[in-house]
């Protein structure tokens, strides 16, 4: 009898032990040096107070471990500036206790913008990382959370993992596993989603930490980034109060390799959700892209000041190469080149368009422009003294880098013409131009004045089939936009380029105003909004409007934004270049 209830007694405590949950907490703070963008005293504060305790905290207790987001620009400061926090990032990295994620080199609003952008941002970062004998995770944590399907794409071979918060899937889809398959168009990449189930079978997760790494210990701007102390201990306790319930701290990859592995789990495709960023409610992109909070935003043109540079540093890049392919010694102008793409990737930074941005961050994009083309002035001087000046004009694809003799084409007249695709334009007053370039092509410019509310729309009709675009630095396809989303979804047409369904395709022209769209799928109508302030009174947008298939309309978006082309003169004067439009080419 004892032998019986002895066994009784193990069978019941095997089948405990085989039923129990193993409980896992992960962290992840996202510091941003750039948190008031421009202003190097808060910069400072952030390192020193915020950035060095949370290092230490973890120091002093190695049974906790964390993943700590920052920019390369942080780690280059560091180096510069702080060694002592980058020995002890480095020691906390090699002990395998903090899993460091570097996702971009400047903390860019980076969907807005092409996916070489994006690339360029790594691969900077990255080298810095190799200089200073660091490594990084293969785990990827966007600025603001921002969100792309095109993430699948524009990391790959770079990234294994994406992490997000709830948003934006919550805002667009219901409930979700918490490990899933992203897909777009013939690539894959995992994504640890917040909003997924944190109890499956076998085992449960929660955060420790998910939050801006300063307010671990400061309230931000409302301790002027000083160490709140109970703010500190508020955050500690969440870590001691896990460990307490018996959570083991693990990190992100090691949760995903967790989940991956149980028995029964299997990672399901996850469904289409369009770009978005952290608190959907209060609009995703549009907020940094139209969106005005403070009375001295100009998202539109803050946005397109980084978008002309782009195309202008791309040219530069190109007369480089074409430079060394003759023969030339232009180790000196690729460095330059490099240090005009730090520039340009710092002045794409999230704050001088949103939340709601002070005026030096306003600034900080115009100031930082301008330091990437004074650059781009000292590369042309030094060209000129290398290529040969013989007054004729040269197309210079920023694609293909290939540089040929530019045979300007007969000029036709350009026929005032009605638009195909009906919009309406709310302004205080407005003037529209449509222009028909040729039987397949038209151009389309506005002007809006600024009405009593602040802001101005353009609403474009939609069929009730649906949309297609290209997401978020996801410019080399083009995917349809679902129709059962819970909300109606707002993209930053990073190339410019929707088709409407109906034979037509819209194309934004990026350079001019760049700023977001939402599809009202209801009243079937592409919205494009800005909230001008009374010191930027004027919104003016210039849009084509392709006839053809998807594809035509893809490649005029790339052709025009994404990769334009420009007229090149060698002059004794100097290097002279103008944009190409794809209608003339």
């Amino acid at each position: 009898m004892k032998k019986l209830n002895f066994l009784l007694l193990l069978f019941l405590l095997m089948s405990l032990i085989s039923n129990a949950q193993e409980k896992y907490a992960i962290g992840m703070f996202h510091f941003n040096l750039q948190y008031v963008a421009g202003d190097f005293k808060i910069e400072s504060k952030i390192i020193r107070n915020s950035v060095y305790p949370v290092l230490q905290f973890f120091e002093k207790n190695p049974q906790y471990k964390s993943d700590i987001e920052i920019q390369g620009y942080a780690i280059e400061t560091f180096a510069e500036e702080h060694p002592e926090v980058l020995a002890l990032l480095k020691k906390l990295v090699n002990k395998g206790q903090i899993e460091l994620v570097i996702a971009h080199y400047s903390d860019q609003f980076f969907i807005a913008y092409p996916a070489l952008d994006l690339q360029k941002s790594i691969e900077i970062s990255d080298q810095i990382l190799a200089e200073n004998g660091i490594k990084r995770s293969r785990v990827f944590f966007g600025q603001e959370i921002q969100w792309t399907p095109a993430y699948a794409s524009v990391l790959k071979d770079k990234y294994d993992l994406v992490v997000t918060s709830s948003d934006p899937h919550g805002h667009y889809r219901g409930a979700t596993l918490p490990l899933v398959n992203v897909t777009y168009g013939d690539d894959h990449i995992l994504g640890l989603i917040g909003a997924g189930e944190n109890k499956l079978d076998g085992l449960t997760w929660d955060f420790a930490f998910l939050d801006d790494g300063e307010v671990f210990n400061t309230l931000d701007y409302n301790s002027d980034f000083n160490i709140v102390p109970e703010q500190e201990k508020k955050s500690i306790d969440n870590f001691k109060r896990l460990q307490k319930e018996g959570y083991k701290f693990v990190t992100m990859t090691e949760l995903a390799n967790k989940i991956k592995n149980l028995k029964g789990y299997k990672i399901p495709d996850y469904p289409f959700v369009p770009e978005g960023t952290w608190n959907m409610s209060v609009c995703g992109p549009f907020m940094w892209m139209g969106r005005q909070r403070t009375g001295i935003e100009k998202d539109g043109l803050t946005r397109a000041a980084s978008y002309q540079l782009r195309g202008v540093v791309l040219l530069a890049e190109k007369l480089v190469d074409f430079a060394a392919s003759k023969g030339f010694d232009v180790s000196t102008l690729r460095k330059m080149i490099q240090e005009a793409w730090k520039h340009l990737l710092l002045s794409e930074v999230s704050d001088s368009s949103g939340w709601s941005p002070w005026l030096v961050e306003v600034q900080y994009t115009d100031n930082e422009v301008a330091n990437a083309e004074l650059i781009i002035k000292e590369v042309m001087k030094s060209l000129k003294e290398l290529l040969p000046v013989d007054d004729k004009n040269y197309l210079v694809n920023t694609k293909t880098g290939l540089v040929e003799q530019l045979i300007i084409p007969k000029s036709y007249p350009i026929e005032v013409g009605i638009l195909p695709v009906p919009f309406v334009v709310r302004a205080e007053k407005s003037v529209s131009s449509v222009k028909k370039i040729n039987e397949n092509l038209y151009r389309l410019d506005i002007k809006g004045e600024r009405p009593a509310d602040g802001a101005v729309e353009i609403l474009f009709d939609t069929p009730a089939s649906g949309l297609f675009y290209s997401a978020g630095s996801g410019e080399e396809i083009a995917v349809e936009i679902p129709t059962d989303l819970k909300n109606d979804p707002a993209f930053t047409l990073s190339n410019g380029f929707v088709y409407l369904n109906n034979g037509y395709s819209l194309i934004k022209d990026c350079s001019v105003e760049h700023i977001a769209a939402t599809w009202k799928m209801k009243e079937q109508k592409l919205l494009f909004r800005e909230e001008l302030n009374p010191n930027n009174p004027e919104m003016n947008m210039r849009f084509y409007l392709v006839k053809g298939t998807a594809n035509d309309g893809l490649k005029f978006a790339n052709k025009l934004n994404t990769w334009p082309s420009y007229k090149v003169t060698f002059s004794k004067s100097g290097i002279s270049y103008s944009k190409v439009l794809p209608e003339s080419l």
